[in-house]
């Protein structure tokens, strides 16, 4: 098997699959926390497996640090703080769910357009 005959979806659940063996491993080591960098993670599996993941990352990775860049804004709202950003400048920084049920945030913007 290569990576050529998985779709992008699968390949995306392999990847979360990986990191979930590595963090089991680091935690027999005794270490609980780290940094987990997810880029679009989620950006081709469909809406149930997209929450399946998030429940996976909310869970396993309590302890983390997580960074990741999303479209799909339902993947971050339960995160700690979100940065946005427009043309590569950092236009916000703020909790997701205040941010969103502010009328002048830029997030709540993208939330509104989302819906």
């Amino acid at each position: 098997m290569s990576a050529g005959t998985l779709s992008a979806g699968q390949r995306q659940l392999l990847s979360l699959a990986r990191v979930l063996l590595r963090r089991s491993h680091r935690a027999k080591q005794g270490s609980e926390s780290g940094v987990l960098l997810l880029d679009e993670v989620s950006s081709s599996v469909d809406q149930a497996t997209e929450k399946v993941m998030q429940e996976i990352i909310r869970i396993k990775f309590k302890d983390y640090t997580v960074v990741a860049v999303s479209h799909r804004l339902e993947m971050i709202m339960d995160f700690d703080r979100v940065v946005v950003m427009d043309k590569g400048c950092i236009v916000e920084v703020g909790v997701p769910r205040v941010l969103a049920e502010n009328a002048e945030s830029k997030f709540g913007e993208l939330v509104r357009a989302a819906e």
